[in-house]
């Protein structure tokens, strides 16, 4: 989600650069044809000014032509030259006050120019009008000339005057305008080439984003049809409730589930509602309202018949969820299982099973440690009684079978205590204690002490035991069955040496340990120097009741390192054993520290 916001806000950032380099590039191009039009109507302007005051000045020398006609041959005709002229350098000075206005200036000059037209035009009426009503005027009208002329030519200095500041003004002005002309096709090729840029950049990302959108819709429609796939293969049917719109909506593997053709299904709650087993109907109806009512997340069980009358366990689990549009929805899923509840049935009759097979056990164990010892213990007192009165009076052949007899009931003893402890070790509340394991070894080497004597064995201890949480009497058992081992398999004629040591390790230091490979364990190994055993062995003599040897050769019922097996299990540890046949045997155990 956050690398599409990103995506999005580049890209909205790429959009708004784009849109403001265009309008900046649109403004620019926009003040250059502008410019280009203001320079062109600046230079056309001055081109009417110097037209203007040339037509003015000539209007004047008209209205000269028309007086010098008039004077010189006394026709009053030359006179509408002299008319016209005055009026058409009336109509001139209202045309040049109109392209003058904008620049103080010019409106200066162009006063100037008009006190001396008006001037001089005042002058040639005054001696057309002497002319016609003055019979002697030579004298006067040669004044007006005079003054007329000088007049004249002041009006021209001024209009020689206006028309060069207008052409340093238009040369100026056509500078300006060639520059915009030149400027103005760089502009409109610049807004062409950045315009065709972002026309292909676009273009490019559109293209990609549709193969994008092409490999997305692909994608999806893989998705939907693995989606659909694995819906019948786990058989399950999704469904979907709209808050907003008040919808509900199922999957189209729920047909399937109701054993019913997609056509014959309307997907609607109510029509759902009919497959459910009358009996679980209501609970159906509450936990579905109180689901989309309250928007809870709800985990139902009930029963569906199918069209076809077979009866199936369903399970409906519910969630809500938002969209990224804020938009409220419950989705779940309904699984289909029977499978599993018969399955989850079979364990149950199988779990009574056991705890009936349970029940037995202990009243044998009951039995076991008490109707089976306590006849037995009467006919070992008998035996010795007869050992110790008439024992000797037998036959050797009578005294042979006693003998057996006697080992036989010892055996049994044996295995039947045996059998106890192997109950104990499994059944036994398993009650944890933070334990010095010194104080439970030393324990046990007291009570193996009878045994330690008579084979002058020898038990040394390399390094100190740690404390751990262990059932202590299930440790001690541990240390007793292992080093009775130790003493029972030695090897003839030798005095029983057995060496312990410990350290701590990690877990990957155990063989074929796979969980946290840094959970500290503590290793503590047994060495014996006693016959060993075949490699091939070692893990056989855990077996309950597996020999390696005849009871003729060593007594034993092949029960104890099936004790130990099952203790170092109950602490969540491990056991292994190594032989060398005539060489001796480690024993190691690793338990967590």
């Amino acid at each position: 989600m956050k690398a599409r916001d990103h995506t999005s806000m580049l890209l909205l950032g790429v959009l708004v650069i784009s849109i403001f380099t265009l309008f900046f590039a649109a403004s620019i191009s926009y003040k250059q044809i502008h410019s280009l039009n203001n320079s062109g109507k600046w230079v056309l302007q001055s081109y009417k000014i110097n037209l203007e005051i040339e037509q003015l000045r000539s209007y004047v020398l008209e209205a000269e032509t028309g007086q010098r006609g008039f004077l010189l041959s006394r026709d009053s005709s030359f006179l509408k030259s002299y008319y016209d002229a005055y009026k058409k350098v009336n109509q001139s000075f209202t045309n040049l006050k109109e392209l003058t206005s904008e620049n103080n200036r010019k409106v200066k000059e162009l006063d100037t120019l008009t006190y001396l037209i008006n001037k001089r035009l005042f002058y040639l009426g005054n001696v057309v009008k002497w002319k016609v009503n003055v019979a002697n005027t030579s004298d006067t009208i040669k004044s007006f000339l005079v003054t007329g002329r000088d007049v004249m030519e002041r009006t021209n200095r001024q209009v020689d005057k206006m028309i060069a500041n207008e052409l340093l003004l238009l040369k100026d002005r056509e500078s300006e305008h060639e520059k915009d002309i030149y400027l103005s096709p760089f502009s409109l090729l610049f807004i062409v080439i950045f315009s065709l840029v972002v026309f292909i950049i676009a273009y490019n990302k559109i293209n990609k984003d549709l193969e994008r959108l092409t490999r997305t819709n692909n994608q999806l429609l893989i998705n939907n049809e693995i989606f659909e796939h694995s819906e019948q293969i786990a058989e399950i049917s999704n469904w979907r409730w709209d808050v907003e719109k008040q919808s509900l909506s199922y999957s189209l593997n729920l047909t399937s589930l109701l054993g019913c053709k997609r056509e014959e299904f309307e997907p609607s709650f109510e029509n759902f509602l009919k497959y459910v087993h009358p009996d679980d109907r209501h609970n159906v109806i509450e936990e579905s309202q109180k689901a989309f009512e309250e928007l809870t997340p709800a985990v139902s069980y009930f029963r569906i018949i199918r069209k076809d009358g077979a009866l199936r366990y369903f399970k409906s689990i519910g969630k809500v969820i938002t969209d990224n549009y804020g938009k409220t929805f419950v989705i779940g899923v309904n699984a289909d299982i029977t499978d599993q509840y018969t399955k989850a049935k079979m364990i149950e009759e199988k779990i009574a099973d056991l705890e009936k097979s349970n029940k037995q056990l202990i009243a044998f164990n009951h039995i076991a440690s008490h109707d089976l010892q306590e006849p037995l213990r009467k006919v070992q007192t008998f035996i010795s009684r007869i050992r110790e009165n008439d024992f000797e009076t037998f036959p050797e052949k009578v005294k042979t079978y006693f003998t057996g007899i006697e080992r036989s009931t010892s055996r049994m003893s044996n295995l039947i205590e045996d059998l106890l402890l192997y109950s104990r070790a499994n059944k036994a509340d398993k009650i944890f204690e933070l334990t010095d394991l010194n104080k439970l070894l030393e324990n046990s080497i007291q009570e193996l002490s009878q045994a330690i004597e008579e084979k002058s064995a020898i038990i040394k201890s390399l390094s100190i035991l740690p404390s751990l949480n262990v059932i202590p009497f299930q440790i001690q058992q541990l240390f007793i069955n292992i080093i009775s081992n130790s003493i029972k398999y030695n090897s003839p004629n030798i005095p029983p040496v057995i060496h312990i040591d410990t350290e701590k390790i990690v877990g990957k230091d155990i063989p074929g340990y796979s969980a946290d490979p840094n959970s500290p364990f503590y290793k503590i190994s047994f060495f014996d120097n006693g016959i060993g055993f075949e490699q091939k062995y070692a893990e056989d003599i855990f077996t309950l009741f597996y020999r390696l040897h005849s009871k003729g050769e060593y007594s034993g019922t092949g029960i104890g390192l099936s004790i130990c097996k099952i203790i170092v299990e109950n602490h969540k540890g491990y056991i292994f054993a190594e032989g060398i046949p005539n060489m001796g045997t480690t024993i190691t155990i690793y338990l967590p520290a």
